[in-house]
């Protein structure tokens, strides 16, 4: 009878640690500012936004994206072009490399 008692804690722990890992492993929203409101009015129309923000480029890399949605279609002055590379260069580039 008391291996239910500890079988019980050991299950709610596990679940608690778990709980803890999944919310670590949350991404965290992306920083407000002119680029992210472009991405939102113009990039959603063809794909979840969120895909944008999942991926890690650099700067030359983001400028040749953002180029190629304008080519595809998307509806996007060159100043906007600007604008949002920037704003993905600055928050979704690589990581640093380890040294």
């Amino acid at each position: 009878m008391e291996r239910l008692p500890i079988a019980v804690a050991l299950v709610a722990l596990a679940l608690i640690g778990a709980g803890a890992v999944a919310q670590d492993a949350a991404p965290a929203p992306p920083p407000p500012g002119p680029g992210l409101t472009l991405i939102n009015e113009r990039c959603g129309f063809c794909h979840p936004v969120g895909q944008v923000f999942q991926l890690r480029r650099t700067p030359d890399a983001w400028a040749a994206t953002v180029q190629q949605m304008a080519a595809r279609g998307a509806e996007l002055s060159p100043e906007e072009i600007g604008v949002i590379t920037d704003y993905l260069a600055k928050n979704y580039a690589p990581p640093p490399a380890a040294k």
